[in-house]
């Protein structure tokens, strides 16, 4: 949670909050996500490129559909993180109404 409080004079202010993900973790999930993209997209064309050569690309197959699997486990791991943060968001919003309402 990300809180501002921005004076409008001496006894009023405006609290602007953002819940959000640690940036840092956002940040390693998408590295992992542009990984991913990446290789779907180099094995791919292995695969395209074996193909129309006329070699075997059994390999090449299994790992283009290998980076889709990883994919989807790293879609599915984000929203158990997503669904498990619920209620500590919660309790952080409520700690944050709790907290302004004894300042009135």
């Amino acid at each position: 949670m990300h809180l501002e409080i921005n004076e409008k004079n001496n006894k009023s202010a405006t609290v602007h909050g953002l819940y959000g993900p640690n940036p840092t973790v956002w940040t390693m999930f998408m590295f992992f996500h542009f990984i991913v993209a990446g290789l779907f997209i180099c094995f791919g064309i292995w695969t395209y490129t074996n193909v129309t050569l006329g070699n075997s690309y059994s390999i090449q197959l299994l790992l283009t559909f290998f980076m889709v699997l990883i994919w989807f486990v790293l879609y599915i791991a984000g929203r158990m993180v997503k669904t498990k943060g619920k209620p500590e968001m919660y309790k952080l919003q409520r700690f944050m109404k709790d907290t302004l309402r004894s300042y009135r």
